[in-house]
């Protein structure tokens, strides 16, 4: 199943750096401005990611298998929110 989101995740890096720097920015004032809640839902789940990876580098050195298990499936179900609140706005 991980491998699965890290293709959707590559899939989705590659459509995205496929488009002009233009086209970027209008997607994210796009978002931003139509969606707000969406946006604002994108926003939460990266900074959530943000922790939770550094939670889980600190489990790393502290050998924390158990926790450390826990943490990466919480990373896997976040990481699977955003792909769907991304695709929807990639889509539109």
């Amino acid at each position: 199943m991980n491998k699965e989101i890290e293709q959707r995740i590559a899939e989705l890096r590659e459509k995205y750096k496929e488009l002009p720097p233009e086209k970027k920015a209008e997607l994210e004032r796009h978002i931003k401005k139509r969606n707000f809640l969406n946006y604002k839902k994108i926003e939460l789940v990266k900074s959530e990611l943000l922790r939770l990876e550094a939670r889980r580098a600190q489990l790393e050195l502290c050998d924390k298998e158990k926790e450390l298990g826990l943490i990466e499936k919480k990373i896997t179900c976040k990481k699977e929110k955003l792909l769907r609140y991304l695709g929807k706005q990639m889509d539109q």
